[in-house]
């Protein structure tokens, strides 16, 4: 493969018993829901961010002789195949780096790396490459990736004798990394490439950014819901403006009447929260704006709006699936539910019996939604009878319409052909008006670890799909935690999936906690975020996750902020690949009991974070803290170190005995106010303490 990009120095790991599911009947759907016809003719709107954020300018380019203007200079090539070619120039007249016969230089990375190294910040990188006949063996070689710091791709480029731009966003290097730019080949490739008027360039963040904090779903503020309307506001004012000189205004207008409140904020901090009180105001449908104004009351900086959608109702009255305040999803029953979910594959029917059994079988554990892969381009006939065998498990489904866009690979064709449409915009309105009445389809996954060149089709796609239906979940789940900042208004949630085993000894759990923190930083703890666990064997040389393992990770995960958890995957390359059947059958089980125990503690997880400990219990133990409504504590903990770690915990008030849930293990408690207890590298506990 051919590869252009900045790479980073470190060394980031790659990535049951049908007696228990008798606990855990299908919820009863609510009354209301049969009557999701009502709902519909109420002609409710969602809302959101209206349009793209206006976003980064880009500096100047970074490297040294990007252009190779001065040949070679400021490179420092690893194989003799690079050499600067000035017969073949790019269109703009600037000569070109050549890669020529790369097989001939060895059986190793071919490089050339620029001697620029990007301190840490968000860049954004590109050129021009032509790849008229650059093969691997059998095949052509099609594409020329970037990276930079594992976080940025660019467009795939298939091989022409034409030149082509290549240009990746949003290129995050994270403090601590050592960043150069670099060229390469990667192993046996013949024939010729060009690369031209290469570049890094920083990005400088705009004057203003504002992220809606609340309304956290959709822009709606429903009657039994704070009517505080409040927004993360970040300033990027540089050395022109003074402070003292600027003002900062939250605007929120209705559309039709012109009622309007506002909240000026003088000389405004870099960041803040800026309020706006919708209290007063009339339903309806308003824009909230965001201005950076000069002492002169001239517009410096303004965003584009946010919709807020105040409504009279309740949330249930109108919506079959939604997103309460505190990020907690409700389906089914109406009520919030802790997400347990995971990825199938399977074949379609019209028949919904000819679903009930691998339904059962998923059942054992307490599932309660699913994302099918193999359905994405099944009649919605299909779509229908596989939701029918749902509702008796109480489990839900987000469709995948992560191809439903123009030039993509996995459009779906045969959904095409039933709605005379190869229209994107008309296909995905006509797919998701089929499911509006349909309360075991609560939203769509809509994106699978996409590049960022990806966010602005999908948040397009998420306008037409809350147009189509204003209720239920888009999800999008990226491989790239550092990429959730520029996705979290394209979706309504967003999900990581970190792999952590990969090697059979010293794999990195504690990155599930990592990705799984990042992502909740990123959305500023306003969003819901679900993280996927690990369920798969990666390669031939690792194992599958131990029950243990799985345990590890869903519990830090839900420590580290995550309201939902999902498993990839029961399906092929993972579950549906183990043939022996005892194998498989032990293999569910160690998920089912797993899961069991999360479900076990849905209630608890439901409510608030409350503070238990007085401190940390030591460097490396996370905790997150609960408190049930009957008064019982709760503390979720786990050692984020791969090395053994004590732990003292101190409770706020005191407590008769401490117990660990998993094996319910006593723990010994001081003065009725302290435990200790050790942990095993990556080792997750959940304490009651009553």
């Amino acid at each position: 493969m051919l590869l252009a990009g900045c790479s980073s120095g470190t060394n980031a790991p790659l990535k049951a018993s049908n007696e228990r599911r008798g606990e855990y009947p299908a919820p009863k759907a609510s009354p209301d829901f049969e009557h999701l016809s009502q709902r519909k003719s109420a002609n409710i709107s969602a809302g959101g961010l209206e349009a793209p954020e206006t976003g980064s300018s880009l500096g100047g380019n970074l490297l040294v002789n990007g252009d190779f203007a001065r040949g070679l200079e400021g490179w420092h090539a690893s194989a003799r195949c690079f050499r600067p070619d000035s017969a073949t120039r790019a269109p703009n007249g600037k000569p070109s780096l050549k890669i020529e016969n790369p097989d001939s230089c060895g059986p190793f990375a071919k490089v050339a790396v620029n001697k620029f190294v990007a301190p840490p910040g968000v860049y954004s990188i590109g050129g021009e490459i032509k790849t008229p006949d650059l093969a691997e063996p059998r095949r052509l070689v099609v594409g020329a990736g970037m990276d930079l710091f594992t976080a940025c791709e660019t467009e795939v480029v298939n091989g022409t004798a034409d030149w082509q731009q290549l240009v990746g966003k949003h290129c995050i290097v994270a403090p601590g990394t050592h960043a150069p730019f670099q060229l390469a080949i990667n192993g046996e490739t013949s024939g010729s490439a060009w690369f031209a008027n290469m570049y890094v360039r920083r990005e400088i963040a705009p004057l203003v950014r504002i992220f809606m904090l609340y309304p956290n779903y959709r822009g709606y503020l429903f009657a039994d819901q704070p009517q505080q309307v409040r927004a993360a506001v970040t300033l990027n004012p540089g050395p022109d403006l003074r402070r003292q000189d600027l003002v900062f205004r939250l605007e929120a207008m209705r559309t039709d009447s012109g009622a309007k409140t506002d909240h000026t904020y003088k000389s405004p901090a870099d960041d803040f929260t800026a309020t706006l009180d919708f209290g007063p105001l009339p339903a309806g449908v308003y824009q909230v704006r965001a201005t950076l104004l000069g002492s002169d009351g001239k517009v410096l900086f303004e965003q584009p709006p946010y919709r807020v959608v105040k409504l009279d109702s309740k949330p249930g009255v109108l919506l079959k699936a939604w997103i309460d305040p505190d990020n907690l999803a409700h389906f089914i029953d109406g009520n919030p539910h802790f997400v347990l979910g995971i990825y199938d594959t399977t074949g379609w029917s019209y028949a919904p019996a000819s679903f009930v059994k691998g339904l059962a079988a998923i059942r054992k554990a307490p599932i309660n939604m699913i994302i099918n892969y193999f359905l994405s381009n099944a009649p919605t006939p299909a779509v229908t009878a596989y939701t029918t065998a749902m509702k008796q498990f109480g489990i839900t489904f987000l469709p995948d319409v992560s191809g439903f866009h123009t030039g993509s690979s996995a459009f779906p064709t045969g959904i095409a052909n039933e709605f005379g449409t190869d229209d994107p915009d008309q296909l995905i309105t006509d797919y998701v008006s089929t499911f509006t009445s349909d309360r075991a389809v609560v939203g769509y996954y809509v994106q699978d670890e996409p590049a960022i060149t990806a966010q602005p089709e999908t948040f397009h796609q998420y306008s037409v799909i809350k147009a189509a239906d204003p209720s239920g979940f888009n999800l999008a789940v990226l491989d790239r935690p550092l990429d959730v900042p520029f996705w979290k208004d394209a979706v309504d949630v967003v999900g990581v999936d970190p792999y952590p085993v990969w090697l059979p000894v010293g794999n990195y759990i504690a990155e599930v906690g990592d990705w799984t923190r990042m992502a909740v930083q990123a959305v500023h703890a306003s969003r819901p975020v679900w993280t996927v666990i690990q369920f798969f064997q990666a390669d031939s040389v690792s194992s599958w996750p131990t029950e243990q393992q799985l345990h590890d990770m869903s519990w830090m995960a839900i420590a580290e902020g995550a309201n939902g958890v999902f498993y990839w995957s029961h399906g092929i390359r993972a579950l549906g690949w183990v043939r022996n059947p005892a194998e498989k059958a032990a293999l569910w089980g160690l998920l089912v009991r797993v899961t069991n125990e999360i479900k076990d503690l849905e209630p608890v997880l439901l409510r608030p974070d409350t503070q238990v400990l007085t401190a940390q219990p030591s460097q490396d133990i996370v905790t997150r803290e609960k408190t049930g409504e009957d008064g019982v504590r709760y503390v979720i903990a786990y050692n984020h170190g791969s090395d053994a770690a004590p732990a003292r915990f101190v409770l706020r008030s005191p407590a008769q005995s401490v117990t660990i849930r998993r094996g319910m293990v006593k723990v010994e408690i001081k003065d009725g106010y302290t435990f200790e207890d050790k942990f095993d590298g990556y080792e997750a506990k959940v304490y009651e303490i009553r």
